[in-house]
């Protein structure tokens, strides 16, 4: 099984439930990473977690010692705003259920977000309503979200991850904010662009010249992180801590399985 790693250069790591849970590193993950960069692989981190900018990302993971360079950290966040930017979004407004890193990263490519303020009514109509993880979801961001909707707003999702994992076990993902105005508007999402969306992985590709067969994406989630490597046709690993500790069984009975199955991201180290 150490074979997997001959050819490979471009190491794309999910965060939540693979590299940390909420602000404890897991075992392991300092030293697979150290053990990558002095053998001169390149390491991306590309999470699906939308509520913090890739700069807040990059001091999250700098004070918890972990050293990965922002131009190398990508979010789901950043991939709707980027996403949105190439399909005629600039200059256009949105209708945002998420929190500041998905607003802030909109506003980074000349989207408006629209929230609920007390002091100001909401504007009549928007272009769009996006949805992302929503730590303080309402019953009237629903409401909004349904009547932008229903008068011809297009539906974007960050990405639908059914929970999260953190230091307090598995909490709510954007999947229920997703699920909750998809179910009351009738409507899905015309684009949801996280994991298992390979645009990410392939723009990765994309931008450090490198082929499929030379990448790898470690993941805790099979649905979100493994298929997406599947979809992009790089290889994969499914870890079982996070959310992998319910997805095991996912990934061991599905028809196109993960390139390996590791207890952690510690026994990785043993392949290298």
């Amino acid at each position: 099984m150490s074979n997997i790693f001959d050819s490979i250069t471009l190491f794309i790591f999910d965060l939540d439930g693979v590299v940390y849970e909420g602000t404890n590193v897991i075992p392991g993950a300092l030293e697979l990473l150290q053990k990558l960069r002095d053998a001169g692989k390149i390491i991306y981190a590309l999470t699906n977690n939308s509520t913090l900018t890739r700069e807040m990302y990059k001091k999250k993971l700098d004070k918890i010692g972990i050293d990965i360079p922002l131009q190398k950290i990508m979010t789901s966040g950043f991939a709707t705003a980027q996403y949105l930017s190439e399909h005629g979004a600039i200059g256009k407004t949105a209708f945002v259920v998420g929190e500041i890193g998905l607003k802030m990263e909109l506003q980074n490519v000349n989207i408006t977000p629209v929230n609920l303020h007390k002091s100001s009514k909401l504007p009549p109509s928007v272009d769009y309503v996006v949805v992302g993880l929503d730590r303080n979801f309402t019953y009237q961001k629903i409401s909004s979200a349904l009547t932008y909707l229903l008068n011809g707003a297009d539906f974007i999702a960050s990405n639908d991850d059914p929970n999260l994992p953190t230091d307090k076990g598995l909490q709510p993902g954007a999947g229920v904010m997703v699920s909750a105005i998809s179910t009351c508007s009738g409507k899905k999402p015309s684009a949801t662009i996280g994991k298992p969306n390979p645009i990410s992985i392939s723009e990765i590709l994309k931008r450090e010249n490198i082929s499929k067969e030379s990448a790898v994406i470690i993941g805790d989630r099979f649905v979100t992180d493994i298929s997406a490597g599947i979809n992009a046709g790089i290889k994969t690993i499914m870890v079982k801590t996070g959310a992998g500790k319910l997805e095991k069984d996912i990934a061991l009975n599905a028809e196109i399985k993960p390139h390996l199955i590791a207890d952690s991201i510690a026994d990785l180290l043993d392949l290298l």
